[in-house]
């Protein structure tokens, strides 16, 4: 097939008065092919040859697979394994046909991109970030892993940001908490992605199944829960430009000492970006259209700062509730009944209906039992030796120091340890826990085993301060001597300066 070159060249050789057979020999051609090139135009193009491309026959299917929104890679991946005709061309080829198909899908008007401004209070929305690697400076966090929650409100572009180092379902409820306390309010709709905290997946009708947890908080602070309809993470484009916005303006260039440092620098970035900065968006500073947003918010719940989240607990065999693997005692008449927990900040509230039936300090340590020895009185009536145990267990974990009284009673007076412990647990229900471990410590530093020492420490009288013991008064004496003292030691100092020659004199006639 001559190309264009030859052909250009073979009319210029017949211009300069070349004959076909000189110009055939020159160009490695028979002369009928010179004859016929000359017969035709300069810039003619060879013909194509009909050749159907292997990939045209999965055209419907290529089709269908990006109503799916299947990645090219799957698609090629399946039209390989087609068990009627299986594609044997190219990776590049199949690549090539389905990119136009895709951009023209991409233009189609379901597909284009609409723009809305939210409502004064309406729409806040949420996500996630991550940064592996923070910039830490502190040799213990150097290399460590840190998330924030982002939340952006979409008519004011107010900003809030908290730095954490997990993103569990407490963890994302706190923040969202945390930023209604930050803005006096609740708004009216918070919106997300399909995050696995917020919603369990998708029902027959494509509709939202709740994470129970985050259910009860919307009804509980009166805001509808919203997320993106799966695959279009564009619907909360404003808050997936704030995670951006927080890694390429805040986090960029800088280190931190540690977590408080990192808390510091990001509430004074953010009051720069809410307070003084215009934002881009709106070309407004974002607290001054905040104001205009405040008045249209939901009232916060009183008990925001100490709200307790909702879980649904099963009592077991032992009458115990197992919340993030520790074990909180019930009233054993409770084993196999469904309770409800409002886990507080600081503490776990149980009830039974609406009916409160335990409540533990919280724990925040793991597989660790938490037991109130009342819950098993029932049992303790038809199994006595129980609760000698029961009230063991919870001396000894009061603290490391009574764990170690305890062991000690169980092994020099093991006859009578049944005893020992009744009497010990009734004096810690008699005093509080900080008067009752004093005790249990000044009894084993000075070598004392047993209950009664115990007792008879936290009998005896406190001694009365000791009362200090007065000097009379004494007058002030003065820093210098007094002005008697000066003219006394002048007038000796003149008698002496006047008679000094006389004493001279009386001295060398007495030589």
């Amino acid at each position: 097939m001559l190309n264009y070159m030859d052909r250009s060249t073979i009319h210029y050789l017949k211009q300069k008065g070349w004959t076909n057979t000189q110009i055939a020999e020159f160009m490695g051609h028979h002369r009928d092919t010179i004859s016929r090139v000359l017969r035709e135009p300069v810039d003619k193009q060879p013909a194509a040859r009909p050749r159907e491309s292997q990939v045209a026959a999965f055209t419907a299917q290529i089709q269908a697979w990006l109503e799916q929104g299947l990645s090219v890679q799957r698609m090629l991946e399946l039209a390989r394994a087609d068990a009627d005709h299986p594609y044997q061309g190219s990776d590049v080829a199949f690549y090539v046909f389905v990119r136009p198909l895709r951009r023209a899908r991409a233009a189609l008007p379901a597909q284009v991109a609409v723009r809305f401004e939210g409502l004064p209070g309406e729409l806040l929305q949420i996500d996630w970030g991550e940064l592996r690697q923070m910039p830490f400076t502190q040799p213990q966090l150097v290399g460590q892993t840190r998330y924030f929650f982002a939340a952006r409100l979409k008519f004011s572009r107010w900003m809030f940001v908290q730095f954490t180092r997990d993103m569990q379902e407490e963890t994302l409820l706190r923040c969202l908490i945390a930023c209604f306390v930050q803005l006096g309010g609740v708004p009216w709709v918070v919106t997300s992605d399909n995050m696995k905290t917020i919603t369990l997946g998708r029902d027959a009708q494509h509709q939202p199944i709740w994470h129970p947890t985050y259910q009860k908080l919307a009804v509980e602070f009166a805001f509808h829960p919203a997320v993106c309809a799966p695959g279009a993470g564009n619907q909360k484009g404003a808050v997936e430009n704030l995670v951006k916005f927080v890694k390429a303006n805040f986090l960029a260039g800088r280190t931190f000492y540690d977590d408080a440092d990192l808390a510091v620098e990001c509430t004074a970035w953010l009051r720069v970006v809410n307070e003084e900065r215009p934002c881009d968006a709106t070309g407004q500073v974002p607290c001054a259209l905040l104001a205009d947003e405040r008045p249209q918010f939901g009232v916060l719940p009183a008990v925001a700062t100490d709200y307790g989240l909702y879980d649904s607990v099963l009592v077991s065999r032992e009458s115990l509730v197992t919340i993030a693997t520790n074990r909180y005692s019930v009233p054993a008449h409770l084993v196999g009944q469904a309770l409800t927990a409002r886990i507080h900040p600081q503490r776990i509230d149980l009830f039974a209906g609406s009916v409160l039936v335990a409540s533990h300090p919280r724990c925040f340590g793991r597989q660790t039992r938490i037991v109130v020895p009342e819950h098993y009185e029932a049992v303790f009536a038809l199994k006595p030796r129980a609760r000698m145990m029961v009230y063991r267990d919870w001396l000894v974990g009061l603290s490391a120091q009574s764990a170690a009284y305890i062991s000690r009673i169980c092994q020099k007076r093991y006859g009578e340890w049944e005893r020992q412990i009744t009497v010990l647990y009734e004096l810690a229900q008699q005093v509080d826990r900080t008067t009752f471990l004093a005790a249990v410590a000044q009894a084993a530093a000075a070598g004392l085993v047993g209950a009664e020492y115990v007792r008879a420490i936290l009998a005896a009288p406190e001694p009365a301060a000791p009362i200090p013991l007065r000097r009379p008064a004494t007058p002030a004496r003065p820093l210098g001597p007094t002005q008697r003292e000066v003219e006394r030691d002048l007038a000796f100092y003149e008698v002496y300066v006047a008679n000094r020659d006389l004493a001279a004199a009386v001295e060398g006639g007495g030589a």
